[in-house]
């Protein structure tokens, strides 16, 4: 894509070509805005949310990765995706108020295979708490992160973001 610009260096017409090929034609970035002055230079701004979206992303993947957890002397795989949590709660829940019983629950054997285990209260007790205080701690994580790319100012620069967050860009 390509930004068509007017003299005063302004954004007139974004088109869909690989490259500019006239001389108020130039390249196209993501903080290109129609309208708006043209600029090659990513703005502060525009870097400040791209490492607090980086840094979100990993934050979704430290919440809903595996945890491995032992219990009754084997290890299981369980998946913490929001959609994965829904369905152990489904299963959870009624040994939660029973304080007892066990549940049919599709675990990771191994890192290549899941099947059906029946775990007791105690072991879904285990996993519940083992995962709910993982994924706490990646929400502190995250959010330590973002309150400290959230402070870093225009003057110190793109490269304090790559300090607090290093993404290299």
């Amino acid at each position: 894509m390509i930004c068509i610009l007017d003299e005063n260096n302004k954004i007139i017409n974004i088109v869909n070509a690989e490259y500019p090929v006239e001389n108020n034609e130039r390249l196209f970035y993501p903080w290109n805005r129609l309208w708006e002055q043209y600029t090659d230079v990513e703005p502060f701004d525009y870097a400040k949310n791209r490492y607090i979206n980086a840094a979100g992303a990993e934050f979704a993947n430290r919440r809903d990765e595996v945890r491995w957890i032992e219990i009754a002397g084997v290890t299981y795989g369980f998946d913490c995706a929001p959609e994965d949590i829904t369905n152990f709660m489904a299963a959870y829940t009624p040994l939660m108020v029973k304080q007892d019983g066990e549940t049919g629950y599709k675990v990771w054997l191994d890192k290549d295979k899941k099947g059906i285990v029946k775990l007791d209260y105690e072991g879904m007790k285990k996993a519940y708490d083992t995962v709910r205080s993982s994924q706490l701690a990646a929400y502190a994580w995250y959010e330590d992160i973002k309150a400290k790319l959230l402070a870093v100012t225009e003057v110190e620069g793109k490269e304090k973001l790559e300090e607090v967050f290093p993404i290299g860009g």
